[in-house]
């Protein structure tokens, strides 16, 4: 049986690192990319028990967009209408390394404080 708290906690974890991981994913791209390439690449690369929700996807480009962190062009596709495909603006670019240098310091507190708990975090958590 699951712990709801842990399952909230997952959830706010989760809500919380989708932005950096979705700007990552386009900041990795050499060209600009379409909003199902990044869903499948975050899909494949989550940990065992972590989802990244495609259905999340679309809303949070549109507001990356409108927030000026992406930009999106139509590319032609030869399997029907264009593609909307995004890339990193400069602002983006600049957000997304301050954020990374904030998850990194995160990170590094977090495992600090954890690791004197003698807990290890695996199945038997839930």
């Amino acid at each position: 049986m699951a712990l709801p708290l842990v399952d909230k906690i997952e959830r706010d974890l989760s809500n919380g690192t989708s932005w950096l991981v979705v700007l990552a994913a386009i900041a990795r791209s050499s060209e600009p990319v379409h909003g199902y390439e990044i869903a499948r690449q975050l899909s494949e690369e989550s940990p065992e028990g972590l989802n990244f929700k495609q259905g999340t996807l679309y809303p949070m480009l549109r507001t990356m967009e409108a927030e000026g962190l992406i930009s999106s062009t139509l590319v032609p596709s030869n399997e029907g209408p264009a593609r909307k495909c995004f890339r990193l603006t400069a602002d983006g670019r600049r957000t997304l390394s301050a954020w990374i240098r904030l998850w990194k310091d995160t990170d590094r507190w977090v495992n600090r404080v954890i690791s004197g708990t003698g807990l290890t975090g695996g199945s038997n958590v839930r």
